[in-house]
């Protein structure tokens, strides 16, 4: 059936309707330990994924010797790469999801921690060329 716009978190850019991440590239050694999982992804779970993004391009690469890593490409001219070196299939999935369900903005992952702010001024001051 017809879904309700935006009931799925991430879907779709909700400011201009279009998808942010046009192609996803998942690369991996076929005998590298380290490339167990991203291989496996790419073997069993990759039409699954990509009947879930059907808009997406995706693209495996074989690079012998290097440890496995997606890179997202968004509409916007950002690339994000991610490590999944000793990682599962269902690793490998869950971070595809997560770059493709990103807007593609330069802080578009959750920031970590909290401000500090602080009501009592810095005795320290403004630092300019002059100051030693």
């Amino acid at each position: 059936g017809e879904r309700e716009f935006g009931e799925k978190r991430g879907e779709m850019d909700a400011r201009t309707g279009v998808w942010q991440l046009k192609k996803l590239v998942v690369s991996y050694c076929t005998h590298s330990g380290s490339s167990r999982g991203a291989k496996a992804f790419v073997e069993n779970r990759l039409p699954k994924f990509q009947q879930r993004y059907p808009h997406l391009e995706v693209e495996a690469k074989i690079r012998s010797g290097h440890h496995p890593h997606l890179e997202g490409f968004y509409r916007n001219g950002v690339n994000k790469p991610i490590g999944v070196k000793n990682e599962s299939a269902q690793d490998v999935w869950k971070r595809a999801a997560f770059l493709a369900e990103q807007w593609g903005g330069k802080h578009s992952t959750s920031q970590q921690g909290h401000r500090v702010r602080t009501q009592s001024q810095t005795v320290q001051g403004m630092w300019t060329p002059f100051t030693n």
